[in-house]
């Protein structure tokens, strides 16, 4: 099956994501959609907090109904700040009984409680975190309940025995193996990131805090596979990526597709369109290096990021990469040598002169 058939039938099973408040049609969504990783949640939930079966459907529903609305509210509007959530949640009730949350200060603890979904930055907004991040949070509970040592110096060893457990579709592989990567650089940072971790200075390793017994999202499988978790059309606009970019070919004229050249999600493919570009002015849209910011679409086949803001690249800055001319292009004082053995030297420089400048363009 060609792509575009194939994409042309995930459009029939996968419709638009919408953000109206519709607990009822969720609830169902949730029993008869994700019935296994449903049950198995119910029963652990079961048995943690010593409830009858009804009662713990009933509690972990009202959670995920919680989540859902939410996790829909910042893939749809993109970051936002507990106020701003709450102002949107109240618009998306529509003709719907009252939504789970009465304040912005009861949104704010209800994502606090859930970090392992919903991640606060340094401005106070929130934004979702991947799947595969929820997935790998859950395997390290795992892995240190049952006495494993996790330290920085085996970390990459977990993180590519925990790769090896993802099962996507073969053209979302790439983009999931480096995904917990969007979401944690450390250990340090994993263990201030999520609920339930604290990380030991002194021996450098990673430990449980006393709060994992009552975080249980830690512990259901639910939670790694909430209803738009596997959308083949999510355009989480809550979750932004920036750097470098190749040109891998233009598709038809108002779109390119191109290789992402950047660390974090290296030769991921990242798709342009014109007509979606915030700076429609710019002339580089087609160029065969760019520096680009744009969005993650995790479970799209043929790209994971869609790039909607383009920053201006120094003139002569491709060409002199392509056949090592001599000369130097200098941009705020960083300077790009003709040798190209110094490439990525320079690409690190340059990017972190403009980085900056696209992510605050972003959060505008």
């Amino acid at each position: 099956m060609s792509m575009k058939d194939l994409l042309a039938n995930l459009k029939l099973e996968w419709p638009k994501m919408q953000e109206d408040y519709e607990p009822e049609l969720w609830e169902n969504i949730y029993r008869e959609k994700h019935a296994k990783t449903f049950s198995e949640s119910v029963a652990l939930l079961q048995k943690i907090e010593n409830l009858s079966e009804q009662e713990a459907e009933r509690k972990l529903l009202d959670i995920l109904i919680k989540v859902t609305f939410i996790e829909t509210s910042l893939t749809i509007h993109g970051k936002q700040d507990a106020e701003t959530l709450f102002d949107n949640l109240k618009k998306a009730q529509k003709d719907k009984p009252n939504i789970p949350f009465s304040s912005a200060e009861d949104v704010k603890s209800f994502c606090d409680s859930m970090k392992i979904i919903f991640r606060e930055d340094m401005t106070h907004r929130y934004r979702n975190t991947g799947v595969q991040s929820r997935r790998f949070v859950q395997e390290m509970r795992k892995r240190l309940e049952l006495g494993d040592v996790i330290k920085e110096d085996n970390f990459e060893d977990i993180l590519e025995d925990f790769r090896s457990t993802i099962v996507v579709h073969k053209y979302c592989q790439k983009f999931a193996e480096n995904e917990a990567g969007l979401d944690f650089s450390t250990l340090y940072h994993f263990s201030k990131a999520v609920n339930g971790f604290k990380f030991d200075m002194e021996q450098e390793r990673l430990l449980l805090d006393q709060e994992t017994s009552d975080c249980i999202s830690l512990l259901l499988p639910i939670f790694t596979d909430t209803i738009n978790s596997q959308h083949a059309f999510k355009l989480d606009a809550s979750r932004h990526i920036s750097g470098f970019f190749k040109l891998q070919e233009t598709g038809y004229p108002e779109r390119s597709q191109y290789f992402m050249l950047s660390e974090e999600l290296f030769q991921i493919e990242a798709a342009l369109y014109r007509k979606t570009l915030t700076n429609k002015e710019n002339n580089q849209s087609f160029g065969t290096v760019i520096f680009g910011s744009g969005i993650i679409t995790p479970n799209h086949l043929s790209q994971q990021i869609e790039i909607f803001t383009l920053e201006l690249l120094p003139f002569g800055f491709v060409d002199n990469l392509a056949t090592e001319s001599t000369g130097k292009t200098i941009v705020k004082g960083v300077k790009q040598p003709s040798d190209a053995s110094t490439v990525c030297g320079f690409l690190t420089s340059l990017e972190s002169t403009v980085c900056s400048r696209s992510l605050k363009r972003l959060s505008t």
